[in-house]
């Protein structure tokens, strides 16, 4: 379902670089430093970022100090954020990162935001496909086989989403009516 790849592109630097130029990195990017840069790596716990004007700097996004619900971003996205870190053991730069280089109208709900009514979802529902049709190959699930084992997925997982933020899951929500939605779109036109 999810794509994860180390850095080893053939522009992307070497451990061995990492290593030899670590010094200068930590001069050029004390933290608090503002950078830009491209992922050059993805995985679970992170994004892999190949920083600007440092080209033996490795900087990691930890999707732990991203806000819920956080995708990250696919491999050649640019990315912008701050120097928050430096890991001494593995030479890498830790960034938070402010922006996702999109510009678009973020889509996901707010954690304590909910829909009023059928028009308000079917209104998010018209944005996340606008937002597919603009954008889909930032999306992490760009199949629909890979958006529906993901929805699944979520769907079993929600009760832990809502209490990781501190939350219950509603218990007046209709899951027939969006089985039923889910179910008709295979035919409505």
């Amino acid at each position: 379902m999810t794509e994860y790849t180390w850095p080893n592109g053939v522009d992307d630097p070497t451990s061995e670089d990492i290593r030899r130029a670590w010094p200068a990195t930590l001069t050029a990017l004390p933290v608090g430093a503002r950078v830009t840069g491209r992922v050059i790596g993805r995985q679970p716990f992170g994004v892999f970022v190949k920083i600007d004007g440092a080209p033996y700097a490795l900087g990691l996004a930890e999707i732990g100090g991203s806000p819920p619900g956080t995708v990250p971003p696919p491999l050649g996205f640019v990315i912008s954020g701050s120097v928050v870190d430096h890991a001494e053991h593995n030479c890498q730069v830790k960034l938070r990162l402010d922006d996702w280089g999109d510009e678009r109208e973020p889509l996901p709900l707010t954690i304590n935001e909910r829909l009023a009514d059928r028009e308000a979802l079917s209104g998010f529902l018209r944005r996340l496909r606008e937002d597919f049709e603009a954008s889909g190959d930032q999306w992490e699930n760009r199949t629909l086989n890979s958006f529906l084992e993901a929805l699944e997925a979520w769907v079993g997982d929600a009760p832990g989403w809502y209490a990781n933020h501190g939350q219950e899951l509603p218990a007046g929500g209709d899951w027939t009516f969006i089985a039923r939605a889910l179910s008709a779109a295979r035919f409505y036109e």
